[in-house]
Order: structure tokens, then sequence, then C-alpha cells
């Protein structure tokens, strides 16, 4: 009787440990299959949106500081004249631009923070791995984070715009970057806005250095 039940719980003790084997098993398999299989196709199915909703949220921003702030091209640019007429210098409101760029960070973060909230919705069917089930099946909320701080670069563009006359535009610049938070695994989706800020006619000669796309007018704040 005594060596029956030591064999039962020998048996059951054999049991319970192939149990565990394939328990663990399962648990690598389907860490490496959601890792390695289902992060890729989600990552692939979603980027795109998330880089629209990202420079969709930083040009709202960017518009919305512009016309809050009601700048012009004189609040931004300074051009000096010398005695003939001719344009001698061109530079820009270094104060002016620093205040604006912050302004703009602090707003394209908020409007980030809401995207963030409000995530990302994504169809389970694209979890499984299959591109042909992407889209398919009910909607899953992704986390997105809005990480890093964000940078921007003022540009100038200079044109041709007629007899002794040029199109002087002045444009920004925001690099911004969004985390999604993934089973086991976060992607970064870095995205670049760029909008139009101030535009002007300069009547006179330009000095070549300026036309010739020279970076003494780029500015990062």
């Amino acid at each position: 009787m005594r060596q029956n039940l030591s064999k039962f719980k020998k048996r059951k003790k054999a049991k319970a440990k192939l149990v565990l084997v394939f328990f663990v098993l399962f648990l690598v398999c389907s860490f490496c299959y959601v890792y390695f299989v289902v992060n890729p196709v989600v990552i692939e199915a979603t980027r795109h949106s998330v880089y629209s909703l990202s420079t969709t949220a930083v040009s709202d921003a960017i518009y919305d500081v512009l016309q809050e702030e009601n700048l012009t091209y004189k609040d931004l640019v300074e051009i000096k004249y010398n005695d003939k007429g001719n344009v001698e210098m061109i530079s820009l409101q270094t104060v002016k631009l620093n205040k604006i760029a912050r302004r703009f960070y602090q707003v394209a973060q908020e409007y980030l923070d809401h995207m963030g909230d409000a995530g990302l919705d994504v169809a389970i069917g694209t979890f499984t791995g299959l591109p042909f089930l992407n889209g398919v099946g009910p909607k899953v909320n992704l986390k997105l984070v809005s990480i890093g701080a964000m940078t921007s670069v003022f540009e100038s563009e200079f044109r041709s715009a007629g007899i002794n006359q040029t199109a002087h535009s002045l444009y920004i610049r925001l690099y911004a970057s969004v985390s999604m938070l993934l089973p086991a695994y976060t992607s970064v989706v870095d995205s670049v806005t760029e909008m139009l800020v101030a535009q002007n006619i300069i009547v006179g000669d330009i000095p070549s250095v300026y036309l010739s796309g020279n970076s003494s007018l780029n500015f990062s704040p």
C-alpha cells in the first residue's frame, strides 16, 4: 500500500514538473512571438498614424501660438539699408525668437499630452501578427507618451520676386518624439513639423551671402 502511494506521489510530482515545463515553454514562446512577430506588425501598421497625429498636434500648436501672438515680419527680422538703399544686413531678433520658441514648445507639449491621453485605437486582429487580420475586430487603445525635449529651428529662405525684389520667408521647424507603449516593447516615432512663420518682400539688392543660403539666418533656440 505504501509503495503504491509512494509511486502515485512520484507520478504526480513528475506530471506537475512536466506541466510546469510546458507552462514555462508556453510563456517563452508567447513572449518571443509577441516580441518578434506581433510588435513589428503593430508598429508597421500604426507608425504612420502616430506620425500623423504628432505632426497635426504640433501644427495646431504652432498655428494657435501665431494667432495668439499676432506676430509680424518686423517683430522677428531686422533689415538695415546703406546710403544707396541696398540691404546691408539682415538679422533675426533672437530675444523675440527665443520667447516664441518657448511658447511653441509649451503649447505643443500640451497638445501632444492630450494626444497621448486619447491614445490610438488599433484593431485586435492586428495583434495576431497575421497581416490579413490587420484592422479586423474590436479596437484596443494603445498608450502614447511624448518623450524627451522638443527642439526647434528657425530657417530662412530667399527667392527672387521680380526686378530688385526678393521674397524672404521665415519657417519654424519643430522636432518631437512620441513613444508607443506595446506589449514587452516601446517604439519611438520621431516627427518633424515645418510651418511658415513670417514672409516679406525686400526691395533692394541683397548681399549674395544671404542668397546663397548662408546659415547666418538659421537659428536654433
